[in-house]
């Protein structure tokens, strides 16, 4: 289902019937704690994608845009906010456009593309996205925590896995003993100089769990994905 350069990060969970095949993709720092904090907002689109070139072309269609994210390497495209949900809180959001770019999550969902239900998860709508789960019909379950760039594995979207796992298990497990260390490791960014760029209250927000009560569906068009917010009781 998915590349199998990611075959490392995946955590099955296999029913005795297979209905449909469901991708959890994580980015739980920042990228769909950011999304969460931009859908409950109702911008009016939401489209996510890895590179910049592709930003700027769905937004040369696009009035009322904001862009979200920083260029890579070799792109010169301004964005009006980092890919933080503090500064989204920032920012009016209401009936925009928003045009985001990230590499890991991004890049997962577009991976994912075969998939019959793509959600976007995060410590922050990890509880919702699992009581959507359990509006389904026996799904075939692939949690995919994409770690660093899609590549490498990170602790947060590790630890998120497990998260969404014991919620699925109806076992639910407690961050507390994991912050230290996250603290230390990838959310070292949130305490350094670059406060633009990487607030310090994004590390909290990140990993404050049930902070939404919608799952994020995605849909994927080519080269870009439209995020939508599903709503669960």
């Amino acid at each position: 289902m998915l590349n199998t350069q990611f075959q490392n990060h995946k955590h099955q969970i296999k029913p005795s019937l297979k209905q449909l095949n469901v991708a959890i993709i994580i980015d739980a720092f920042r990228a769909f704690a950011t999304a969460s904090y931009v859908l409950e907002h109702y911008p009016k689109t939401y489209m996510l994608a890895t590179k910049s070139s592709v930003i700027s072309k769905l937004a040369s269609n696009l009035k009322n845009t904001l862009l979200i994210g920083k260029p890579e390497k070799g792109s010169n495209l301004i964005y009006n906010i980092p890919n933080s949900p503090t500064r989204v809180q920032e920012i009016k959001i209401r009936d925009k456009n928003i045009l985001h770019r990230t590499e890991a999550g991004a890049k997962g969902i577009l991976l994912a593309k075969d998939s019959d239900i793509i959600l976007a998860t995060g410590f922050v709508n990890a509880d919702a996205t699992v009581k959507y789960i359990k509006t389904l019909t026996k799904p075939k379950i692939t949690i995919v925590p994409m770690g660093h760039e899609g590549i490498t594995p990170s602790l947060e979207d590790d630890i998120c896995a497990k998260y969404i796992e014991s919620l699925i298990n109806e076992k639910k497990i407690k961050l507390t003993p994991f912050l230290k260390d996250l603290k230390k490791g990838p959310g070292k960014y949130f305490f350094s100089k670059d406060q633009w760029q990487y607030p310090q209250e994004d590390f909290d927000r990140c990993l404050k769990t049930n902070s939404f009560n919608f799952a994020i569906k995605a849909i994927v068009h080519n080269d870009y994905a439209i995020l939508k917010r599903c709503n669960v009781i």
